[in-house]
C-alpha cells in the first residue's frame, strides 16, 4: 500500500484504479451565508493576500489572490476575480476577463515550486459545488500527477513521436475543416464543442499558436482568448439559462512547459444534471444533445 503525507491528511494510491485519493479528515468545510468574505468593506474576511492587480488607486484592487482558508494543499489559493459581488465572466468586459486570466498566469507561475502540476479551475452556480457565490477561481499545486494527466502525457508524446506534429494541431485543423462543431473563430482563437464531449455543451477554447504553457501567453494574445471565453460563456448563459459549470485550465505539468507535444486549452463543462447509474458504473458519460447541434445553438447566441 502506497501513501504520501498530504496537508494534514494523506494521499493513498489505488492500485486497481491507478489514481490517488485525497484523505483530509481534519479539513474544515467552508461556511455559507452572509456576510460575503470576499467583498471589500467591513465584512471582508480573508487571509493576507499573496498578489493583487491594483485598481485606480493603490488602496483598491481589480483582482486579488489569497491563501485558501479551507485548503487541500499547502499551495492552494483563491483568486477573487472582482470587488463586485455580482460580477461574472459572462457579463463582464473583455478587459475584466483578461485581468482574470492574467491572474491565473501569475499564480500558476508562483505555485509551481515543489509541485508536480498546478491545477486552475473556476466553479459557477450551485451545481458546481461552490460555497461562496462571489466570483472566484482556485489555483492548487499538487505533489503528484493525476492519472488523467499521466495518460494524456503518454498519448500526446506518442502521437508527436509518430507524426512530428502536436495532436492538438491536427485536432484543430480537422475541426476548422469540418466547421460543424465550431462555436467561434476569431483570428487565431477558436472555441468548439468536442467530437466526444464529457458533458452536454462542453466547450474547448484553444489557439492556433500552439504552446504547452498557458502562463507563457503574451498579454495581447491573452486578450483575444479572454474575449472568446467571455463570448462563449455569454452564449452558454443565454442558451441554457445561466447553467452551473466548471471552467478548467489544461496546461503543461511542472517541468514540461517547453515540450513540443503539449498544448494548453480551456474546458467549459456545464453541470446540468447529476450523473446516473450507467455513468457511475461504467465511467462513460451520456450526452443528450449532439455536439453539432450544441455548437449550432451556441453560435446562434453569439452577438
Amino acid at each position: 500500500m502506497t501513501t504520501k503525507p498530504w496537508h494534514g491528511g494523506e494521499l493513498r494510491w489505488d492500485h486497481l484504479g491507478g489514481e490517488w485519493s485525497v484523505l483530509a479528515p481534519g479539513r474544515e468545510v467552508a461556511p455559507t451565508g452572509a456576510p460575503c468574505p470576499f467583498c471589500p468593506g467591513d465584512g471582508e474576511d480573508t487571509p493576507p493576500e499573496t498578489w493583487r492587480l491594483p485598481g485606480e488607486t493603490d488602496a483598491t484592487w481589480r483582482v486579488r489572490a489569497v491563501p485558501n482558508r479551507y485548503a487541500l494543499s499547502d499551495r492552494h489559493e483563491v483568486i477573487i476575480e472582482s470587488p463586485d459581488h455580482d460580477w461574472d465572466l459572462a457579463t463582464g468586459t473583455d478587459d475584466e476577463a483578461g485581468a482574470v486570466l492574467f491572474a491565473w498566469q501569475e499564480r500558476h507561475r508562483a505555485l509551481r515550486h515543489g509541485a508536480a502540476q498546478v491545477v486552475v479551475f473556476r466553479g459557477h452556480g450551485p451545481g458546481a459545488g461552490i460555497s461562496v457565490s462571489h466570483p472566484h477561481s482556485q489555483v492548487v499545486g499538487l505533489p503528484v500527477l493525476s492519472a488523467a494527466t499521466r495518460r494524456e502525457l503518454v498519448a500526446m508524446r506518442e502521437h508527436y513521436d509518430r507524426s512530428g506534429r502536436p495532436f492538438a494541431a491536427e485536432l484543430l485543423a480537422g475541426e476548422l475543416s469540418s466547421g460543424e462543431r465550431i462555436v467561434l473563430a476569431e483570428g487565431r482563437t477558436v472555441a468548439f464543442v468536442p467530437f466526444a464531449p464529457a458533458s452536454g455543451f462542453e466547450i474547448r477554447i484553444v489557439s492556433a499558436r500552439h504552446r504547452a504553457d498557458f502562463a507563457a501567453i503574451p498579454r495581447d494574445e491573452l486578450g483575444a482568448i479572454a474575449r472568446a471565453l467571455r463570448l462563449v460563456l455569454s452564449a452558454l448563459r443565454e442558451e441554457l439559462d445561466d447553467p452551473s459549470y466548471h471552467l478548467i485550465l489544461h496546461t503543461a505539468p511542472v517541468g514540461l512547459e517547453h515540450v513540443p507535444y503539449l498544448t494548453w486549452s480551456l474546458h467549459v463543462l456545464p453541470r446540468q444534471y447529476v450523473p446516473a447509474g450507467l455513468e457511475l458504473a461504467s465511467g462513460i458519460p451520456v450526452i443528450t444533445s449532439t455536439p453539432e447541434e450544441s455548437a449550432k445553438r451556441l453560435r446562434n447566441r453569439l452577438p
